[in-house]
């Protein structure tokens, strides 16, 4: 279920909560798996945030939070973006959230200047226990990095 004040979302299937910009709409679509929940701009930004299932019963190590933060924003952003591009300023490094271990991984997606505008990709993954992980994925336009990387960092944790 997901639940929707004024400036956060509140995921309870990825069991995150994260901000919501003003002027940013709540997606009222159903969406397909892994995703639970999407915020737009309506102006071909997005941040969807879902959970990965049937993961072992062990904590992902580190280095597997990073691989699966890098494959998220590689699959993602080609499947939100399947324009021929150079991914520039590639970002992979581990993070926490409210503790928690976490990984970020995203690029800069750069176009033939007469095809389309730069575009941003990152996501943020978080174990919230041993077979519990979850995402935030943003895609979108290159002038909303600020704005997408806000988001990330106001991730805040849904008590499983």
């Amino acid at each position: 279920m997901t639940t929707f004040a004024s400036d956060r979302v509140h995921d309870t299937v990825a069991h995150l909560s994260y901000r919501c910009p003003q002027g940013w709409l709540l997606g009222t679509d159903p969406l397909d798996s892994p995703f639970s929940t999407s915020i737009t701009n309506g102006t071909g930004a997005i941040v969807v945030s879902g959970r990965w299932d049937d993961l072992p019963t062990d904590a992902p190590s580190g280095d597997e939070l990073i691989a699966g933060a890098a494959w998220l924003a590689s699959e993602y952003g080609e499947f939100f973006l399947p324009f021929d591009g150079n991914r520039t300023n590639v970002v992979i490094e581990n993070a926490n959230v409210a503790g928690r271990p976490a990984a970020r991984a995203g690029y800069g997606l750069v176009f033939d200047p007469d095809a389309r505008d730069p575009a941003y990709i990152r996501v943020l993954v978080v174990a919230l226990t041993g077979d519990l992980v979850s995402f935030l994925l943003a895609v979108g336009p290159d002038a909303e990095r600020h704005v997408f990387d806000g988001i990330l960092a106001s991730t805040q944790v849904l008590t499983p």
